[in-house]
């Protein structure tokens, strides 16, 4: 015979096995939503405009970094350039004057400018100098890119049929992201070192300069705030905040410059590179053991721990929601 109180546990157990059913539901579509375009070698960057991502590829025969390129997801295909020693390209992807895509990145210390549809590379004489020149990104055919001067970071903006001027002057800037109105670049110490890390945004019209956004690391914490990546719609910047440590706010993060909006998705301790490729692609990132091994390594043990899994992969998180908590 069935009791109220056999009906009962019944019921409440149903409800307790819908709900962890229930709860379960999006981390496995999460799970499912991310593609791996490539498993690399060693450690390196990502770069994205729209449905196009760009990296590069250790190639172990001349221990130098080929350039790869995929659009909407696809396989990766090699671009025909020549390829960069000891460190992967510092590659940035957006437009020129015209709107086509266009990736920049520096070889030799020389800035150069590629059409990604056709290959063609230019080498954009008017920004290169005798200083070392780091880190160009590009929108609407102006080019920014920081340059090592008098023991400071210059951040530098400019175009390839003129000179440059200078927009901000600090001990340490790390990266830089020009959008269509505005310039983010990330200042301060790196992770590990204590202190506090900070995203900051520059209007380039009326040239006011504010921390949007602070990774501060303590303690047993060791923040870091990656290369941001501009969108266009709505106009904003999104990056990755990691925390080595205690591992508590590990995100992806969306500001959007119309009402100074912070936004928050999932993220990982190990990401050393993001970039935003579009609506239905989502972010694409890198990662390493750990997060804390130098981006420009080549060491084996930044990629493949004790079970042989590999971290150095670029992958898609596919469409985001941003509706997380910090």
């Amino acid at each position: 015979m069935t009791t109220r109180s056999s009906i009962s546990t019944t019921i409440r157990t149903s409800l307790l096995a819908a709900c962890i059913g229930a709860a379960l539901v999006p981390a496995v579509a999460d799970a499912a939503a991310i593609t791996t375009l490539a498993t690399e070698h060693a450690p390196t960057r990502v770069a994205a405009w729209e449905n196009t991502v760009m990296w590069s590829r250790l190639d172990t025969a001349t221990n130098r970094y080929a350039l790869m390129k995929s659009v909407g997801g696809a396989a990766p295909i090699a671009v025909g350039v020549p390829q960069r020693s000891t460190a992967p390209f510092d590659i940035d992807l957006g437009t020129d004057s015209a709107g086509s895509t266009v990736a920049v990145y520096t070889r030799n210390g020389d800035i150069h400018r590629l059409d990604v549809a056709t290959g063609a590379e230019t080498k954009i004489a008017k920004l290169s100098s005798p200083k070392l020149e780091r880190n160009p990104t590009i929108q609407r055919g102006r080019i920014a890119f920081i340059r090592r001067s008098g023991g400071a970071d210059e951040l530098r903006i400019g175009s390839a049929s003129k000179g440059t001027r200078l927009l901000v002057r600090r001990s340490s800037i790390r990266y830089a992201e020009l959008g269509d109105s505005h310039v983010a670049y990330v200042a301060g110490k790196p992770s590990g070192a204590g202190g506090e890390t900070q995203l900051r945004i520059r209007n380039l019209a009326t040239e006011a300069d504010k921390p949007v956004y602070r990774a501060r690391s303590g303690g047993a914490n060791a923040a870091n705030i990656t290369r941001p990546s501009y969108i266009a719609a709505p106009a904003g910047f999104v990056f990755a905040r990691t925390n080595m440590g205690s591992q508590a706010g590990n995100r992806l993060v969306r500001y959007t410059l119309r009402g100074s909006k912070l936004a928050y998705d999932r993220g990982s301790a190990s990401y050393i590179s993001t970039a935003w490729a579009g609506a239905q692609l989502g972010a694409v990132t890198t990662s390493v053991i750990g997060g804390s091994e130098s981006i420009d390594s080549t060491s084996p043990g930044a990629c493949a721990d004790e079970t042989g899994r590999n971290y150095c992969t670029v992958e898609l998180s596919g469409p985001l929601t941003f509706g997380l908590q910090p």
